[in-house]
């Protein structure tokens, strides 16, 4: 780099503005390559899950009511429901096959 800033200083004008265009192109463009690997690996880290509107599709297609407070907590959907017996509910549901992990009796403080 020390080289380059030497290189440049016997430079005049329009040599100088035309070479630091094509230095700063050339940056920017290295940046989004290095860049891109990284946005890929975050579009598929969750490749494959459902999102909430798809949990709740699931839930109500087994029976759940009122469901509310759906939330992701370490990689596995959170949520407060009614159940088919009229119970109020905690579930954990598996952010895959959207199945119900566990349900347990909730208060709803």
């Amino acid at each position: 780099m020390m080289l380059a800033v030497v290189m440049f200083y016997h430079l005049e004008g329009r040599q100088l503005e035309e070479i630091m265009k094509k230095l700063l192109s050339g940056l920017a463009v290295l940046g989004l390559d290095v860049s891109a690997p990284a946005l890929v690996h975050a579009q598929t880290a969750t490749y494959g899950e459902l999102d909430a509107k798809q949990i709740i599709a699931k839930l109500e297609a087994a029976g759940y009511t009122r469901i509310h407070d759906v939330e992701k907590d370490d990689g596995i959907w959170e949520v407060e429901a009614t159940n088919s017996a009229g119970q109020r509910v905690e579930l954990d549901v598996d952010p895959v096959s959207g199945n119900v992990l566990r349900e347990e009796p909730d208060d709803w403080d």
